[in-house]
């Protein structure tokens, strides 16, 4: 399946937007949607637009585990959650359960709407993790805000400026890639490219047609 640029857009927007909001309300941002309709609509799409948006996040979560990194009995995989629920906001912006506690009376509840989540899943030998997306990004950006939001700048270049903006998604992926906790799980630590593109399939199948070897 080919994932609309608008639709990939739209998503780094809404990390984004919640990442900052996470930061400067100094909540924790544990497991937020990454989408729901009243964020996607602050960034002024129509309604078409936003009903597109959600046609593709339904086609997206029947895929099931996306592969991102695998290594002898080691694999991390990209997951993806469409659901119908209760939601949590702050200023219009998703939140979790937990933080809509903390927040109290400013925390808004709508009885039921559309939540995607995107999550990083884990296989380690017997033992399994499951991420929420978001908070990996606020946990990156306790380490080194510039590297969690330069991470998402690229990611938005790479749909538009090709060779240029996947290089300097690649790039950042190393440094992220160099920080010593992710040593201690990883099993093999790309050191280039090439070794990069071998443990990725998503990464080799999105830079098909770039020359960035």
């Amino acid at each position: 399946m080919k994932i609309p640029n608008s639709f990939i857009e739209n998503s780094i927007n809404c990390a984004d937007t919640i990442l900052k909001h996470c930061i400067e309300n100094k909540i924790r941002c544990r497991d937020p949607p990454l989408a729901t309709s009243k964020l996607l609509k602050s960034f002024g799409i129509s309604e078409y637009q936003e009903r597109n948006y959600w046609r593709v996040a339904k086609e997206i979560s029947k895929l099931g585990k996306i592969s991102i990194y695998k290594y002898a009995n080691i694999e991390f995989n990209l997951k993806s959650e469409l659901r119908i629920e209760k939601l949590y906001t702050h200023d219009y912006i998703p939140i979790d359960y937990i933080d809509c506690k903390f927040l109290g009376e400013k925390c808004s509840v709508t009885n039921k709407g559309f939540a995607f989540y995107v999550y990083i899943t884990g296989n380690i030998e017997s033992s399994e993790i499951k991420v929420n997306g978001i908070n990996l990004l606020y946990l990156l950006s306790m380490y080194n805000t510039d590297l969690a939001f330069g991470l998402l700048t690229s990611l938005r270049n790479s749909l538009y400026n090709k060779n240029a903006g996947m290089e300097a998604f690649i790039e950042n992926l190393f440094r992220i890639l160099k920080i010593p906790v992710i040593n201690l799980i990883l099993p093999k630590n790309p050191q280039n490219i090439k070794e990069l593109l071998k443990i990725s399939k998503i990464l080799r199948d999105s830079s098909k047609g770039f020359d960035i070897m």
